[in-house]
């Protein structure tokens, strides 16, 4: 969105040096203005790609979560499989140990 100030339509009965010191105070506004709503657009831009980062991120961190869960489980049927024939192993703190018989 560009913004136009008016500039140039002063009264000439204004004294010509002041006249044009206002002119090129408008033109400067309106330059500084004009920028900051090319630093918005650009802002936005690098806000929607960070936000789509935080997203990847994200689904990465479930997938991870699912993966963990998926090798507990996957542990635990192997020591009960392991139990069932009497081999002496148990999980302790997420470890895997073997155990005298008896214990």
């Amino acid at each position: 969105m560009a913004i136009q100030l008016v500039t140039d339509q002063l009264s000439t009965e204004l004294d010509e040096m002041f006249r044009n010191q206002i002119i090129g105070n408008f033109k400067t506004i309106e330059k500084a203005l004009n920028d900051l709503d090319t630093f918005q657009t650009t802002l936005n831009f690098e806000q929607n790609k960070i936000n789509q980062s935080l997203k990847d991120i994200d689904h990465g961190l479930e997938s991870i979560k699912v993966d963990n869960k998926n090798r507990d489980a996957n542990i635990e049927a192997i020591v009960k499989i392991l139990s069932d024939y009497d081999v002496p192993v148990q999980i302790v703190n997420g470890k895997v140990l073997e155990t005298e018989e008896g214990e």
